[in-house]
Formats: C-alpha cells, structure tokens, sequence
C-alpha cells in the first residue's frame, strides 16, 4: 500500500511549514481535507476565489493574530467552500467528489440559514454524509463556522 501523499498547494505552503499541518492528505483512496474557515487579511471576502484568502493569511508572521475571518457571515461560508474546492483540485478532485462533510458552528441557530445557503451553491447532489456541531469557538478570530470534508479519489 503507498505511503499517504501531502497536498500542499503552493498558496499554502506557509501553512504547512509554519503550522505544521497539511491541507488536506491522500490515503487508501480517499482526500481528507483539514478544517477551513473562510479568512481574508481584512475582513472582507476576497476579491479572488480560491485560496487567496487562506493564503493573505497564512503567510503572516505574526500567527493567529493575523489571522481574521471574513465579517459578513454568508461570504465567510462562501470563501471557506472556495477554499476546499481549490484543495480538492489541486489534488485532482472537485467538490462533487466530496463524500463526508462535517461543519462545526460557533450560533449555529443564528447562522445556518445563511450556511445552507452558501452550502446549497457548492454542494450539489447526490450529496454526501453531513455533521453539523455546535461549538463554542474556532482558533480564528470571528470564524462561524469551520469545514472539513473527505473526498474520494476520481477514478
């Protein structure tokens, strides 16, 4: 059986040198992402998709200081489903391969309208396994709301 593979796209590897951590990791068939919140350096929805959020944020010095979760809470959602999808790709799948999802919430009552919204434009069927969980933080400042996801590997 291979070794399992780090994904590491290039806008995150100051992520993972200075975390110690991988985006996301390939094993026995399957992608399994790390936890995403959608973050900017200023609070406002990047004007990139993808990982430019992640990435403005990542390659600070000054660790979790720096970091900051986009303010309004549908855009936040959003940049965090645009952040998984450009993990997947780089690991040559997309959000239509994701298998398992699992959300954790900081007022998830107050915020999952807003969340299914944001879910319903990314996520489309068939559909897969999803966990929601109520907590009472996340490691960003003003993050709502974390995703991690598994993903098969396309054939």
């Amino acid at each position: 059986m291979p070794a399992p593979t780090r994904v590491i796209p290039p806008a995150l590897q100051s992520t993972y040198d200075n975390w110690h951590f991988a985006p996301a990791v390939i094993s026995d068939g399957h992608i399994f992402c790390s936890g995403i919140i959608g973050t900017s350096p200023d609070g406002e929805r990047p004007a990139a998709s993808g990982l430019a959020g992640a990435e403005a944020t990542a390659t600070s010095d000054t660790g979790i200081a720096a970091l900051q979760a986009v303010r309004d809470p549908e855009a936040q959602f959003d940049t965090a489903f645009e952040a998984l999808a450009a993990i997947l790709a780089h690991a040559g799948a997309s959000l239509s391969d994701v298998v398992e999802l699992t959300t954790y919430h900081v007022d998830m009552a107050a915020h999952m309208a807003a969340f299914t919204r944001s879910k319903d434009r990314y996520i489309a069927a068939p559909y897969p396994a999803w966990t929601a969980i109520g907590v009472a933080e996340l490691l960003v400042p003003g993050g709502l709301m974390e995703l991690r996801a598994v993903a098969r590997v396309p054939s």
